[in-house]
């Protein structure tokens, strides 16, 4: 059955061409699952067989604790369900009585004409082409789409995005979690220098210790905030919400 998404969603190739990761990371979806897999909360419900705080969630998105982004994706085709708008079969035909007008179509969705058989065709033809031209918006070039058009799916994504964005803020709160129990403590900006984050934030030995520690300042406020958004996207993502960096949810 063929699915909708308002968001590129992940392509696995076939059993002879499979593709790689990186073809399932160019997807917003792929990045919910990751980041819901660092959901402590989560993890620990997945190992309760579901139960706990989470349940509801778990029907849904069900275990996440195997590394296997596919099998998760695949499995009861789970990620349709999940992400795919969820928009009535509506194809072009003709009504034959008022009975067959539908409540839920509105004009944003649904172009209603009366098209009077009186006329010439070479008339009815520009007529529609005009009015096609005025009100059909999806394939016109420049359009500007959003991931939060108008989204029927059951868990829509929150907000724009970067691929970017997600990979480099996982990334930054990775390497947090490797240095963060480590006596003596390491500084913020020394691990936005080892992964060089802010470029024009690099230190040099030429420097002065005040224009060392301006920069230092400058590096350590960046990791700080890919930590902080790291941990909220983390924590929404048991709230069914992605990608989502605010605390008032």
């Amino acid at each position: 059955m063929l699915r909708r998404f308002l968001a590129p969603h992940p392509t696995f190739g076939t059993k002879n061409k499979p593709r790689t990761l990186s073809y399932q990371q160019q997807s917003p979806y792929y990045w919910w699952w990751v980041y819901l897999r660092r959901n402590k909360d989560y993890l620990a419900c997945c190992e309760k067989g579901g139960k706990g705080k989470f349940t509801k969630l778990y029907k849904d998105f069900g275990d996440v604790r195997e590394d296997n982004f596919k099998k998760w994706w695949t499995e009861g085709e789970r990620g349709g369900n999940l992400f795919a708008e969820n928009i009535p079969e509506l194809t072009l035909r003709e009504l034959e009585n008022k009975s067959q007008w539908d409540a839920a179509w509105t004009s944003d969705k649904v172009l209603v004409v009366a098209i009077p058989l009186t006329s010439s065709r070479r008339y009815i033809q520009s007529r529609l082409i005009r009015l096609l031209d005025k009100r059909h918006h999806a394939d016109k070039p420049g359009r500007k789409k959003s991931n939060l058009d108008k989204s029927t799916a059951s868990y829509p994504l929150e907000r724009n995005y970067t691929i970017e964005n997600l990979q480099k803020t996982l990334q930054v709160y990775d390497e947090y979690l490797k240095v963060k129990d480590e006596k003596p403590k390491i500084p913020l900006w020394k691990i936005g220098e080892q992964m060089r984050l802010v470029p024009s934030a690099m230190t040099t030995d030429n420097m002065s210790m005040n224009e060392r520690q301006v920069f230092r300042n400058v590096m350590g406020a960046s990791v700080k905030r890919y930590i902080a958004n790291a941990e909220k996207l983390i924590a929404n993502t048991g709230l069914g919400r992605f990608p989502l960096t605010k605390n008032d949810v």
